[in-house]
């Protein structure tokens, strides 16, 4: 599919991404296995938000000279993130390390230029469970050290549970994916989270409802609420640690 016929970009990011395509090709030549967009400009569906251009470059070959090239190109495309730029092979033996970063890219992208390099990777299921439990551990600890800041102030523990929770929800999008179950493409995913995994929504709902501004909670009601959303994450440690690659989709 080529940039022109694709319908979340605009005019614009169309022609913007040609002559981005040109220069980089001028920079790499054959070098440049593939140019790869990705993130929500990649999606076979219209883009709600509007924000830089992501890339993915492969390159045959690591390149210091490439990079001295772009480090050119890139003043001149303001509208575009700092690409990832890796080989085939850094690809291939970065899978089991990166597994949720990969499959993101994945699951929205668009081949510019080359090879469908995204297209032939697998996800291996031990990787992305471990990938998982340990962002949601690692940040469950981080958590709880500020939690032991932010007791004295509601407003610190209102931006403490809404900050976490947001943080939380691209895990539990992958989550679902885990398991073969549907992610929502509007509003969030903890109904469906909570369902599949055993968990009560309460303090997932009650959490969002205080960062839309929807429910206001006393400084002890927010503390309960810290207790009772921990409570949860608890569970799904620990529920992530039982499942089985028989209850998985393929990745």
């Amino acid at each position: 599919m080529t940039p022109e016929s694709y319908e979340p970009l605009t005019g614009t990011e169309r022609r913007t991404i040609e002559r981005y395509k040109r220069a980089v090709l001028e920079a790499g030549g054959d070098e440049v296995l593939a140019l790869i967009l990705y993130g929500s400009r990649g999606r076979p569906a219209p883009a709600r938000k509007k924000g830089k251009l992501n890339f993915l470059i492969v390159l045959r070959r690591f390149s210091a000279g490439f990079l001295r090239k772009y480090s050119r190109i890139m003043k001149r495309f303001r509208s575009i993130s700092t690409p990832v730029i890796l080989t085939r092979d850094m690809i291939r033996t970065s899978l089991n390390i990166f597994p949720i970063e990969f499959l993101s890219m994945k699951e929205s992208y668009l081949v510019i230029h080359g090879e469908d390099i995204l297209g032939e990777i697998d996800i291996g299921f031990s990787d992305l469970r471990t990938e998982i439990e340990l962002q949601i551990k690692r940040r469950l600890l981080r958590m709880q050290e500020e939690f032991l800041f932010s007791l004295e102030r509601k407003a610190d523990l209102e931006r403490l549970l809404t900050s976490y929770l947001i943080s939380f929800v691209p895990l539990f999008k992958h989550i679902l994916r885990l398991i073969n179950r549907q992610c929502p493409v509007e509003g969030t995913p903890f109904r469906e989270f909570c369902d599949a995994l055993g968990l009560d929504p309460e303090p997932f709902f009650s959490i969002w409802a205080v960062k839309t501004g929807e429910r206001n909670f006393s400084r002890d009601a927010l503390t309960g609420l810290y207790e009772d959303f921990m409570v949860e994450m608890e569970k799904l440690a620990l529920n992530l640690g039982n499942l089985k690659e028989s209850e998985i989709c393929d990745l």
